[in-house]
Protein backbone atom coordinates (compact mmCIF):
# COMPACT_ATOMS: atom_id res chain seq x y z
CA UNK A 1 0.00 0.00 0.00
CA UNK A 2 2.80 2.42 0.86
CA UNK A 3 4.44 1.80 -2.51
CA UNK A 4 1.11 2.36 -4.27
CA UNK A 5 0.63 5.68 -2.50
CA UNK A 6 4.19 6.79 -3.17
CA UNK A 7 4.02 5.92 -6.87
CA UNK A 8 0.62 7.38 -7.77
CA UNK A 9 -0.63 9.81 -5.14
CA UNK A 10 0.31 12.89 -3.15
CA UNK A 11 -0.77 12.19 0.42
CA UNK A 12 -2.15 14.94 2.62
CA UNK A 13 -3.49 14.86 6.19
CA UNK A 14 -5.49 17.76 7.65
CA UNK A 15 -7.41 18.49 10.83
CA UNK A 16 -11.02 18.21 9.76
CA UNK A 17 -12.29 19.64 13.06
CA UNK A 18 -11.24 23.19 12.29
CA UNK A 19 -11.08 23.12 8.49
CA UNK A 20 -14.67 22.01 7.90
CA UNK A 21 -15.95 25.41 9.12
CA UNK A 22 -12.95 27.56 8.31
CA UNK A 23 -13.82 30.59 6.15
CA UNK A 24 -10.78 30.71 3.89
CA UNK A 25 -9.33 28.92 0.84
CA UNK A 26 -8.29 25.86 2.84
CA UNK A 27 -11.70 25.44 4.43
CA UNK A 28 -13.56 25.95 1.16
CA UNK A 29 -11.38 23.37 -0.59
CA UNK A 30 -12.03 20.76 2.09
CA UNK A 31 -15.78 21.39 1.93
CA UNK A 32 -15.73 21.11 -1.87
CA UNK A 33 -14.19 17.65 -1.52
CA UNK A 34 -16.31 16.45 1.40
CA UNK A 35 -19.66 17.54 -0.02
CA UNK A 36 -18.91 15.25 -2.96
CA UNK A 37 -17.10 12.40 -1.26
CA UNK A 38 -19.08 12.15 1.98
CA UNK A 39 -22.52 13.43 1.05
CA UNK A 40 -22.79 12.56 -2.64
CA UNK A 41 -23.26 15.99 -4.21
CA UNK A 42 -22.06 16.60 -7.75
CA UNK A 43 -19.00 18.79 -8.27
CA UNK A 44 -21.14 21.78 -9.25
CA UNK A 45 -23.53 21.27 -6.32
CA UNK A 46 -20.59 21.01 -3.94
CA UNK A 47 -19.00 24.13 -5.44
CA UNK A 48 -22.18 26.04 -4.64
CA UNK A 49 -21.97 24.94 -1.00
CA UNK A 50 -18.33 25.70 -0.22
CA UNK A 51 -19.12 29.01 1.48
CA UNK A 52 -21.44 27.39 4.03
CA UNK A 53 -19.47 27.49 7.29
CA UNK A 54 -22.56 26.85 9.43
CA UNK A 55 -23.47 23.50 7.90
CA UNK A 56 -23.27 21.55 11.17
CA UNK A 57 -22.08 18.40 9.37
CA UNK A 58 -19.00 16.25 9.87
CA UNK A 59 -16.66 16.34 6.87
CA UNK A 60 -14.26 13.69 8.14
CA UNK A 61 -13.22 11.18 5.53
CA UNK A 62 -10.66 9.54 3.28
CA UNK A 63 -10.80 10.97 -0.23
CA UNK A 64 -8.89 10.80 -3.52
CA UNK A 65 -9.27 14.00 -5.55
CA UNK A 66 -7.76 15.95 -8.39
CA UNK A 67 -5.95 19.18 -7.59
CA UNK A 68 -9.15 20.95 -8.67
CA UNK A 69 -11.13 19.18 -5.98
CA UNK A 70 -12.99 16.65 -8.12
CA UNK A 71 -13.44 13.46 -6.10
CA UNK A 72 -12.20 10.26 -7.74
CA UNK A 73 -12.66 7.91 -4.83
CA UNK A 74 -13.97 7.78 -1.27
CA UNK A 75 -15.01 5.31 1.39
CA UNK A 76 -16.86 7.67 3.70
CA UNK A 77 -20.04 8.16 1.71
CA UNK A 78 -23.07 9.13 3.75
CA UNK A 79 -26.62 9.87 2.68
CA UNK A 80 -29.39 11.99 4.19
CA UNK A 81 -29.03 12.66 7.94
CA UNK A 82 -25.44 11.40 7.87
CA UNK A 83 -26.31 7.68 7.78
CA UNK A 84 -23.32 5.66 6.62
CA UNK A 85 -23.85 4.15 3.16
CA UNK A 86 -20.57 2.35 2.53
CA UNK A 87 -20.64 -1.36 3.32
CA UNK A 88 -17.96 -3.92 4.01
CA UNK A 89 -16.34 -2.52 7.12
CA UNK A 90 -14.33 0.53 7.97
CA UNK A 91 -11.67 1.49 5.47
CA UNK A 92 -9.68 3.15 8.22
CA UNK A 93 -9.13 -0.29 9.81
CA UNK A 94 -9.28 -2.55 6.75
CA UNK A 95 -6.31 -2.10 4.38
CA UNK A 96 -7.92 -4.27 1.70
CA UNK A 97 -10.82 -1.83 1.38
CA UNK A 98 -8.42 1.09 1.15
CA UNK A 99 -6.39 -0.57 -1.63
CA UNK A 100 -9.62 -1.38 -3.48
CA UNK A 101 -10.75 2.24 -3.30
CA UNK A 102 -7.34 3.53 -4.43
CA UNK A 103 -7.46 1.21 -7.44
CA UNK A 104 -10.90 2.48 -8.45
CA UNK A 105 -9.72 6.07 -8.03
CA UNK A 106 -6.79 5.44 -10.38
CA UNK A 107 -9.15 4.02 -12.99
CA UNK A 108 -11.40 7.05 -12.63
CA UNK A 109 -8.37 9.26 -13.19
CA UNK A 110 -7.36 7.37 -16.33
CA UNK A 111 -10.80 7.46 -17.99
CA UNK A 112 -11.43 11.17 -17.50
CA UNK A 113 -12.06 12.72 -20.90
CA UNK A 114 -11.42 16.27 -19.76
CA UNK A 115 -9.87 17.96 -16.80
CA UNK A 116 -11.57 20.83 -15.07
CA UNK A 117 -9.76 24.12 -15.38
CA UNK A 118 -6.98 24.16 -12.82
CA UNK A 119 -6.99 26.78 -10.13
CA UNK A 120 -4.24 29.33 -10.37
CA UNK A 121 -1.80 28.63 -7.57
CA UNK A 122 -0.91 31.80 -5.77
CA UNK A 123 -1.13 33.30 -2.33
CA UNK A 124 -3.53 31.19 -0.27
CA UNK A 125 -6.27 33.06 1.57
CA UNK A 126 -5.99 31.90 5.19
CA UNK A 127 -8.21 33.04 8.00
CA UNK A 128 -6.09 35.07 10.43
CA UNK A 129 -7.43 33.16 13.44
CA UNK A 130 -5.80 30.01 12.04
CA UNK A 131 -2.32 31.36 11.40
CA UNK A 132 0.07 30.14 14.09
CA UNK A 133 3.48 31.58 14.77
CA UNK A 134 5.86 28.70 15.31
CA UNK A 135 8.10 29.38 18.36
CA UNK A 136 11.40 29.32 16.44
CA UNK A 137 13.47 30.33 19.46
CA UNK A 138 11.36 28.51 22.04
CA UNK A 139 10.85 24.91 23.06
CA UNK A 140 8.85 22.39 21.00
CA UNK A 141 8.20 18.85 22.21
CA UNK A 142 6.85 15.83 20.36
CA UNK A 143 4.31 13.87 22.40
CA UNK A 144 3.19 10.25 22.08
CA UNK A 145 0.29 8.59 23.92
CA UNK A 146 -0.23 4.81 24.24
CA UNK A 147 -2.18 2.25 26.20
CA UNK A 148 0.26 0.15 28.21
CA UNK A 149 0.12 -3.66 28.55
CA UNK A 150 -2.67 -4.97 30.77
CA UNK A 151 -2.63 -8.05 32.97
CA UNK A 152 -6.01 -9.03 31.57
CA UNK A 153 -7.05 -7.45 28.28
CA UNK A 154 -10.75 -7.92 27.50
CA UNK A 155 -10.83 -5.62 24.49
CA UNK A 156 -11.72 -7.06 21.08
CA UNK A 157 -8.64 -8.04 19.09
CA UNK A 158 -8.77 -5.08 16.73
CA UNK A 159 -6.95 -1.83 15.98
CA UNK A 160 -7.65 -0.37 19.42
CA UNK A 161 -5.10 -2.71 20.98
CA UNK A 162 -2.39 -1.10 18.84
CA UNK A 163 -3.76 2.44 18.85
CA UNK A 164 -1.60 5.43 19.69
CA UNK A 165 -1.64 9.14 19.02
CA UNK A 166 0.73 12.09 18.89
CA UNK A 167 0.77 15.82 19.44
CA UNK A 168 3.16 18.74 19.89
CA UNK A 169 3.83 20.94 22.92
CA UNK A 170 4.81 24.58 22.43
CA UNK A 171 6.61 26.98 24.79
CA UNK A 172 7.62 30.47 23.78
CA UNK A 173 11.18 31.55 24.49
CA UNK A 174 10.48 33.49 27.67
CA UNK A 175 8.48 30.52 28.95
CA UNK A 176 11.30 28.11 28.16
CA UNK A 177 13.83 30.30 29.96
CA UNK A 178 11.58 30.46 33.03
CA UNK A 179 11.90 26.69 33.55
CA UNK A 180 15.52 27.00 34.75
CA UNK A 181 16.07 30.04 37.01
CA UNK A 182 19.44 31.78 36.64
CA UNK A 183 22.17 31.02 39.13
CA UNK A 184 20.98 27.58 40.19
CA UNK A 185 23.26 25.17 42.03
CA UNK A 186 23.35 21.39 42.33
CA UNK A 187 20.74 20.24 44.85
CA UNK A 188 18.34 23.16 44.27
CA UNK A 189 14.66 22.19 43.94
CA UNK A 190 11.78 24.28 42.63
CA UNK A 191 8.39 23.88 40.96
CA UNK A 192 7.58 24.12 37.28
CA UNK A 193 6.20 27.64 36.62
CA UNK A 194 2.46 27.61 37.29
CA UNK A 195 1.30 28.61 33.81
CA UNK A 196 3.48 26.03 32.08
CA UNK A 197 2.38 23.42 34.59
CA UNK A 198 -1.29 24.06 33.80
CA UNK A 199 -0.67 23.89 30.05
CA UNK A 200 1.21 20.61 30.27
CA UNK A 201 -1.48 19.02 32.40
CA UNK A 202 -4.70 20.43 30.95
CA UNK A 203 -3.79 20.05 27.27
CA UNK A 204 -1.24 17.25 27.17
CA UNK A 205 -1.89 14.75 29.97
CA UNK A 206 -5.05 13.72 28.14
CA UNK A 207 -6.34 10.43 26.78
CA UNK A 208 -5.86 10.75 23.03
CA UNK A 209 -5.01 7.09 22.38
CA UNK A 210 -8.15 6.17 20.44
CA UNK A 211 -9.38 9.51 19.17
CA UNK A 212 -9.56 13.23 19.50
CA UNK A 213 -8.85 14.27 23.10
CA UNK A 214 -11.08 16.31 25.36
CA UNK A 215 -9.06 18.69 27.47
CA UNK A 216 -9.22 18.98 31.22
CA UNK A 217 -11.17 21.81 32.78
CA UNK A 218 -9.32 23.85 35.43
CA UNK A 219 -11.50 22.19 38.07
CA UNK A 220 -10.28 18.73 37.02
CA UNK A 221 -6.78 19.39 38.38
CA UNK A 222 -7.20 17.79 41.81
CA UNK A 223 -3.60 17.19 42.92
CA UNK A 224 -0.89 18.35 40.55
CA UNK A 225 2.77 19.02 41.30
CA UNK A 226 5.74 19.06 38.92
CA UNK A 227 9.05 19.49 40.75
CA UNK A 228 12.52 20.02 39.28
CA UNK A 229 15.81 19.20 41.01
CA UNK A 230 19.18 20.38 39.77
CA UNK A 231 21.45 17.33 39.62
CA UNK A 232 24.51 18.97 38.10
CA UNK A 233 25.89 22.33 36.98
CA UNK A 234 28.91 23.11 34.79
CA UNK A 235 29.87 26.26 32.85
CA UNK A 236 28.23 24.63 29.81
CA UNK A 237 25.04 22.98 31.13
CA UNK A 238 22.48 22.46 33.84
CA UNK A 239 21.12 18.93 34.39
CA UNK A 240 17.75 18.47 36.05
CA UNK A 241 15.42 15.68 37.13
CA UNK A 242 11.64 16.11 36.98
CA UNK A 243 9.30 14.31 39.38
CA UNK A 244 5.72 14.73 40.47
CA UNK A 245 2.17 13.56 40.06
CA UNK A 246 -1.05 14.60 38.37
CA UNK A 247 -4.39 13.43 39.73
CA UNK A 248 -7.16 14.49 37.38
CA UNK A 249 -10.87 13.84 37.68
CA UNK A 250 -14.11 15.32 36.37
CA UNK A 251 -17.71 14.42 35.62
CA UNK A 252 -19.77 15.60 32.69
CA UNK A 253 -22.92 15.18 30.67
CA UNK A 254 -21.06 14.05 27.57
CA UNK A 255 -22.86 12.83 24.49
CA UNK A 256 -21.67 9.35 23.64
CA UNK A 257 -22.51 6.58 21.22
CA UNK A 258 -23.97 3.54 23.00
CA UNK A 259 -21.40 0.69 22.78
CA UNK A 260 -23.62 -1.63 20.76
CA UNK A 261 -27.09 -0.69 19.59
CA UNK A 262 -29.16 0.12 16.55
CA UNK A 263 -28.94 3.77 17.61
CA UNK A 264 -25.17 3.65 17.14
CA UNK A 265 -25.50 2.01 13.75
CA UNK A 266 -27.94 4.73 12.68
CA UNK A 267 -25.56 7.45 13.78
CA UNK A 268 -27.74 8.66 16.64
CA UNK A 269 -26.36 9.97 19.92
CA UNK A 270 -27.40 9.67 23.53
CA UNK A 271 -26.29 11.69 26.54
CA UNK A 272 -24.93 9.91 29.59
CA UNK A 273 -23.48 11.19 32.83
CA UNK A 274 -19.91 9.99 32.69
CA UNK A 275 -16.71 10.42 34.64
CA UNK A 276 -13.12 10.30 33.55
CA UNK A 277 -9.77 10.54 35.25
CA UNK A 278 -6.04 10.02 35.02
CA UNK A 279 -3.81 9.33 38.03
CA UNK A 280 -0.25 9.69 36.76
CA UNK A 281 3.28 9.77 38.12
CA UNK A 282 5.80 11.97 36.31
CA UNK A 283 9.50 11.45 35.70
CA UNK A 284 11.87 13.33 33.43
CA UNK A 285 15.46 14.22 32.62
CA UNK A 286 16.39 17.63 31.23
CA UNK A 287 19.59 19.30 30.12
CA UNK A 288 19.76 23.04 29.52
CA UNK A 289 22.70 24.17 27.37
CA UNK A 290 23.96 27.48 28.79
CA UNK A 291 25.96 28.21 25.63
CA UNK A 292 23.00 28.07 23.25
CA UNK A 293 20.29 29.07 25.71
CA UNK A 294 18.21 26.02 24.74
CA UNK A 295 17.41 22.55 26.00
CA UNK A 296 19.57 19.81 24.51
CA UNK A 297 17.49 17.16 26.31
CA UNK A 298 13.90 17.22 27.46
CA UNK A 299 12.53 13.74 28.17
CA UNK A 300 9.37 13.57 30.29
CA UNK A 301 6.95 10.68 30.84
CA UNK A 302 3.63 10.41 32.63
CA UNK A 303 2.51 6.89 33.49
CA UNK A 304 -0.58 5.88 35.42
CA UNK A 305 -4.18 4.71 35.40
CA UNK A 306 -6.85 6.28 33.20
CA UNK A 307 -10.57 5.55 33.24
CA UNK A 308 -13.77 6.77 31.64
CA UNK A 309 -14.13 8.62 28.40
CA UNK A 310 -15.96 11.29 26.44
CA UNK A 311 -17.77 11.34 23.12
CA UNK A 312 -14.58 11.80 21.09
CA UNK A 313 -12.12 9.64 23.00
CA UNK A 314 -12.96 6.33 21.29
CA UNK A 315 -13.47 4.58 24.66
CA UNK A 316 -17.04 3.39 24.16
CA UNK A 317 -16.30 -0.14 25.39
CA UNK A 318 -13.13 0.58 27.35
CA UNK A 319 -13.99 2.84 30.28
CA UNK A 320 -12.68 0.67 33.14
CA UNK A 321 -9.36 1.64 34.78
CA UNK A 322 -6.35 0.70 32.66
CA UNK A 323 -2.69 1.75 32.31
CA UNK A 324 -1.69 4.54 29.92
CA UNK A 325 1.59 6.29 29.17
CA UNK A 326 2.44 9.71 27.72
CA UNK A 327 5.98 10.58 26.61
CA UNK A 328 7.43 13.92 25.52
CA UNK A 329 10.80 14.61 23.93
CA UNK A 330 12.44 17.30 21.81
CA UNK A 331 10.72 17.62 18.44
CA UNK A 332 12.55 17.11 15.18
CA UNK A 333 13.10 19.57 12.35
CA UNK A 334 10.90 18.06 9.62
CA UNK A 335 7.95 20.03 8.25
CA UNK A 336 5.55 17.81 10.20
CA UNK A 337 7.29 18.84 13.42
CA UNK A 338 5.93 22.37 12.95
CA UNK A 339 2.37 21.14 13.46
CA UNK A 340 0.62 23.29 16.10
CA UNK A 341 -0.63 21.63 19.29
CA UNK A 342 -4.04 20.10 18.75
CA UNK A 343 -5.53 22.16 21.57
CA UNK A 344 -4.72 25.35 19.66
CA UNK A 345 -6.39 24.39 16.40
CA UNK A 346 -9.78 25.98 16.83
CA UNK A 347 -10.67 29.59 16.19
CA UNK A 348 -9.04 31.83 18.79
CA UNK A 349 -7.56 28.91 20.71
CA UNK A 350 -3.86 29.67 20.28
CA UNK A 351 -3.88 32.42 22.91
CA UNK A 352 -6.13 30.29 25.14
CA UNK A 353 -3.57 27.53 24.80
CA UNK A 354 -0.73 29.78 25.97
CA UNK A 355 -2.85 31.27 28.74
CA UNK A 356 -4.08 27.80 29.91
Amino acid sequence: MIQLLNDHFVTVAVDNTRLQRQDDDEGRFLRLIAWQGRYGYSFDEALAKVSDIDHGMNHQGLYVTTTEGEVLGTRNRRGPHGILQAAGGSMSTNPDLLVEMLGKALKNWEIQNTQREAYEIGEVDREEAFIWEYPEDGLVLHLGCWDLPRRVDLRPDNWRREAHNQDYVWFRREEMLSIVPPGVSAGDTFLMPEGLNRRLVRYHLVDSVGGQPSYWSPEALRDVEVKLEVTGVTPERVDLTVSGQARLYEEGDWCAHPPSSSAYRMGEMCCLIRERGFDASLLGYLCFDLRTGRFSQFDLVGVGTRWGGTNVSGRREDIEPSPMGIAMTLAGTESRDRTPPHASQRRGNLERYFEA
